[in-house]
């Protein structure tokens, strides 16, 4: 089941990058604005453990982010654990140690990180810690915050635009009676649609986080009612996306507005310097889509019923 929560969160941060910036800025008390430009930095780093006969492999992190000129590292948990100190230090170490290599600096230099628990007891800590004691005898706390999103109300979600939780929202019937937690999602899901209208969320956005209710419903909660209640609040709520519109119109008009703004949307990517987003582009219609929204270039689909 934990393989859900950590492929959800993964595509969220790959594909929904800028819902990550609020849920920032409710870890680290920044003030990133809704459209600041989010850079996903390499997740996958080297190690060399012991228990592995010192081969080297692969430690791959949850994200790894920039947002303004910071770094940043958030790994999520499904379940408490004791040990989450050991292994963010150890991903910040190699994170600030790959960045080091790569730049000729001599300042190892670690990321701002923190921890999302989707479940929590009494006895999780709003902290990790641990003390890092050199050769010289000098001593440095090193400590990481845990965000436990189930402390994180319905209201609290919808006013800071924590939108990056709310597939995770549909985990508080293990607390919570089922009515109450169909009613604040379809709250949520009301939330969103009008953040969508206000320009403030992407249909793609939306779109996914939708999907991800109900990956999560269907695979993680075994449960005729739990079903039935999320299909009731969800009832109808699929978006005809811009990505679609480009490719009724392609049909429909011989393609050829379509192709402009394609053409468009490839000159300004790569006038911004945006060449990974280009190749991704060409790879992932859904993100293709999110991309046309963002630089508005849209049309008005036309009344053929006339």
């Amino acid at each position: 089941m934990e393989k859900v929560f950590d492929s959800i969160f993964k595509t969220m941060v790959t594909k929904n990058p800028n819902l990550l910036i609020p849920l920032i800025n409710e870890m680290f008390g920044t003030e990133y604005a809704l459209t600041s430009r989010v850079t996903l930095l390499n997740d996958t780093h080297q190690t060399e453990r012991i228990e592995d006969e010192e081969m080297e492999t692969e430690r791959v992190t949850d994200s790894y982010i920039r947002i303004s000129g910071n770094n940043y590292h958030i790994e999520s948990q499904s379940n408490p654990d004791g040990s989450i100190v050991l292994r963010m230090i150890e991903y910040d170490f190699h994170i600030a140690l790959d960045e080091a290599l790569r730049s000729g600096c001599n300042v190892m230099k670690f990321p701002r990180s923190a921890v999302l628990y989707l479940r929590h007891t009494s006895k999780t800590p709003d902290q990790v810690s641990l003390i890092v004691e050199f050769s010289t005898g000098e001593r440095v706390m090193y400590a990481v915050p845990i965000i436990k999103a189930k402390r994180i109300s319905k209201d609290e979600i919808m006013k800071k635009k924590l939108y990056f939780l709310v597939p995770y929202y549909i985990m508080r019937v293990e607390d919570e009676p089922l009515e109450q937690v169909m009613t604040d999602l379809l709250e949520l899901i009301k939330s969103m649609n009008q953040a969508y209208e206000n320009g403030e969320l992407t249909s793609y956005d939306v779109e996914s986080v939708y999907n991800h209710i109900g990956r999560l419903v269907h695979t993680a909660y075994n449960s005729e009612q739990i079903r039935k209640g999320v299909e009731d609040v969800m009832g109808g709520q699929i978006l005809y996306t811009h990505a679609d519109e480009l490719l009724d119109q392609g049909r429909e008009e011989g393609r050829e507005e379509g192709k402009d703004n394609l053409a468009e949307l490839f000159r300004r990517l790569l006038a911004d310097q945006r060449d990974e987003d280009v190749k991704r582009a060409l790879e992932d219609e859904a993100y293709m889509d999110s991309l046309l929204e963002e630089y508005g270039l849209v049309f008005e689909k036309k009344n053929t019923d006339n």
